[in-house]
């Protein structure tokens, strides 16, 4: 994707996570590989329901900004682990969806037994708690996406996304904070109130 339109679909889709609360607050960033190898990244500390084109921080392929005053997303670690580790995409989307993060913190992954999950979702990873912006936290999760999972639910955190394209990524968020809306309400509707903690 060239620079122009990189800008231009990440303001879009970062007011779209905003609109669908994948996001709240100044929480959660989206990254762009360019066709040169650069990457586009939202900045740290800025709300993606305001995010403009201008307001992205491009960097190198090593993750230094360009601009040496602009400070890209505390999460740049995992953006740029998770891009090492699949060449087929090129977009990263890391939100903190409320029933994602709850799913989170009682269960290691959901269930996905409705048919938009079944025939779109995929197979769900789950990693154990690191520190955020940590490397330790990049590395888990990247390897998870270097197994071809294109979508990992971080303990206590919240999830992250990779694919080619924007709206993938989007998607996948999307339909994922559904089916975690889904199965928490399906198992109050049964009476379910425990589920087993991940040890």
């Amino acid at each position: 994707m060239n620079e122009g339109l990189a800008r231009a679909e990440l303001a879009r889709y970062g007011k779209a996570l905003w609109e669908r609360r994948l996001v709240s607050g100044t929480s959660g960033n989206l990254s762009v590989r360019l066709d040169d190898g650069d990457l586009l990244v939202t900045p740290a500390g800025m709300s993606l329901g305001s995010l403009q084109p201008q307001d992205l921080v491009r960097t190198d392929p090593a993750g230094m900004a360009r601009d040496a005053s602009a400070r890209p997303t505390s999460e740049l670690p995992l953006h740029l682990a998770a891009l090492r580790a699949r060449r087929d995409i090129d977009v990263v989307l890391h939100a903190h969806p409320t029933f994602c993060v709850v799913w989170t913190k009682i269960a290691r992954t959901l269930p996905r037994d409705t048919v938009g999950a079944r025939e779109t979702l995929g197979e769900v990873a789950w990693t154990q708690y690191r520190s955020p912006g940590s490397d330790e936290l990049a590395h888990i999760t990247a390897a998870a996406f270097a197994e071809g999972i294109d979508t990992v639910l971080m303990e206590r955190h919240g999830i992250s996304t990779v694919g080619a394209t924007l709206e993938r990524a989007f998607m996948l968020a999307d339909l994922t904070e559904e089916a975690a809306r889904i199965a928490y309400f399906s198992r109050l509707a049964l009476g379910e109130t425990a589920i087993d903690a991940p040890r």
